[in-house]
C-alpha cells in the first residue's frame, strides 16, 4: 500500500510520462488491460501435453543418473564423467518423447 506522498509522487511520474513521451504511456496503458495467457491451453484444444512423469520408470532414472553424472563429473573435473551425463540426460529426453505414454490411472468410480 502506498501512502499519500507515495501516490503522489507516483502520479507526477505519470503525468510527467504521458506529456513526455505519449505513445509509451499509451503502450503501456495498453499492456496493462493485456490477460494472461491460460496455463494448460494445449490441455483445452485437445492436445496431450508430455511430461517426464508420464515417460515411465526407465526415462526418469536415466534422467537422474545423467544428471547426477553430471553433477559429480563437474565436482572431481573429469570432462568424461560429464560428456556421459549429457549424453545419458539427452538420451532420457529423446527415450520419453519418443516412447508410448503410459496411460495413467484415472479416479475409481
Amino acid at each position: 500500500m502506498l501512502n499519500e506522498r507515495e501516490r503522489g509522487v507516483l502520479a507526477d511520474i505519470e503525468r510527467n510520462l504521458v506529456g513526455s513521451d505519449p505513445h509509451l504511456a499509451r503502450l503501456f496503458q495498453k499492456l496493462a488491460y493485456v490477460r494472461p495467457r491460460a496455463r494448460g491451453g494445449a490441455a483445452q484444444t485437445g492436445i496431450r501435453r508430455r511430461s517426464m512423469r508420464d515417460a515411465g520408470v526407465a526415462p526418469c532414472l536415466m534422467l537422474v543418473s545423467g544428471l547426477l553424472l553430471i553433477v559429480l563429473g563437474g565436482i572431481s573435473a573429469a570432462v568424461p564423467v560429464v560428456g556421459t551425463g549429457i549424453v545419458m540426460a539427452l538420451l532420457a529426453f529423446v527415450l520419453a518423447a519418443v516412447g508410448t505414454p503410459s496411460p495413467r490411472p484415472g479416479p475409481a468410480t
